[in-house]
């Protein structure tokens, strides 16, 4: 079973005009979730968890669309 957190409808919707204001370079939402979590975590000094996590998802087919 995974943990999937709630993010606040308001910040989704935010995300969502944010993809859509660049119509060359559009980037999936899950990636700039992804993004801004390890930007969060290298900062409160979890850059290794965040490594961690990225290398185990390489393999792996689940973690590949959320890249």
């Amino acid at each position: 079973m995974s943990y999937s957190p709630k993010i606040k409808p308001e910040l989704v919707r935010k995300l969502y005009i944010l993809k859509h204001s660049d119509e060359k370079n559009k980037v999936p939402m899950t990636r700039m979730v992804n993004e801004a979590v390890e930007e969060y975590l290298e900062r409160r000094g979890n850059s290794e968890s965040v490594e961690n996590s990225k290398s185990s998802g390489e393999n792996n087919r689940i973690g590949d669309r959320y890249n």
